[in-house]
């Protein structure tokens, strides 16, 4: 894997600053990748998506996520203002224009910016897509208290909003607790399995803010707007979507009411770097611009 060209620090009008790598080609086709989350965060694991000689890739990681600062932070922030900065780090960058790839709250984060910004993208490929309808909101929400309720003991939290609190409000000793329960109530939840050592490290001072800032998107219902529901999406967008993924197919189910759209579905859940999906992005992000 080939080093990083240039990394940086953009800082915005309201006192973030959002960190950003650069790899790839310069001069070829430049991508920006929308990591998922919310609180999540970019790597160079990520750079598995791209072909390392055909584009000029922006690794970069949301406000308040990852190498951004600061870190876990819940002010000034909301959907509206990530895709702002998309924008904003596109000129401080210096391109005319860019591709995107987001992937699961990415792939939302994509589309929103299309809305806004349309004569700005060349291409959108989304994958494992999220869209934080209500009723899409309402079921994960629901998914998430169950999850809870069959890894914990009554006392860690049953809900979202109960580990938010804890998480806001606790010592450290009960944030980590909490922190350490939601994780293993979302391995469960995604069919994935961590020992409870591994777990409890992972659960450290980080994963607290990570974890935080998520349920500070999921409790006001990721900022989703009535106006939101009208979308248009150009000819140069694309879907990758596993059909194992329930919460994702729900998403394209709802977002097909509304648009046409070009998709391929294969057989895998919501992990986008599934053998087929990690194949798929590859292969779709080579497609030629529609005329």
């Amino acid at each position: 894997m080939t080093p990083s060209l240039k990394t940086g620090y953009f800082p915005t009008c309201d006192g973030h600053l959002i960190y950003w790598e650069r790899h790839g080609t310069p001069g070829t086709e430049p991508i920006f990748f929308l990591h998922g989350g919310p609180g999540g965060c970019s790597s160079r694991h990520h750079l598995e998506f791209f072909d390392l000689l055909g584009f000029d890739i922006v690794l970069y990681d949301q406000r308040g996520c990852g190498r951004s600062y600061p870190h876990g932070e819940l002010r000034r922030n909301n959907t509206g203002l990530c895709v702002e900065d998309i924008d904003r780090l596109r000129q401080h960058l210096g391109f005319e224009k860019i591709s995107l790839l987001g992937v699961s709250w990415g792939s939302w984060l994509a589309i929103q910016y299309q809305q806004r910004y349309p004569q700005t993208v060349l291409k959108t490929t989304l994958v494992s897509v999220f869209v934080p309808f209500a009723a899409n909101v309402s079921a994960y929400d629901q998914k998430l208290s169950e999850g809870l309720a069959g890894v914990g003991h009554g006392t860690d939290g049953s809900s979202a909003r109960q580990i938010y609190q804890i998480l806001s409000n606790g010592c450290t000793a009960q944030q980590r607790q909490a922190a350490t329960h939601w994780l293993k109530a979302i391995f469960q939840l995604n069919g994935q399995s961590m020992r409870q050592g591994t777990i409890e490290d992972f659960a450290d001072e980080e994963a607290v803010h990570a974890i935080r800032l998520e349920l500070h998107y999921h409790l006001n219902q990721y900022f989703f707007t009535r106006r939101q529901e009208k979308l248009t999406l150009d000819s140069n967008t694309q879907v990758i979507q596993g059909i194992k993924d329930t919460f994702g197919m729900t998403s394209l189910r709802w977002l097909r009411q509304r648009l046409t759209m070009q998709c391929q579905l294969l057989h895998a859940g919501h992990d986008a770097f599934d053998s087929a999906m990690l194949k798929a992005v590859r292969r779709t992000l080579k497609r030629s611009l529609c005329p």
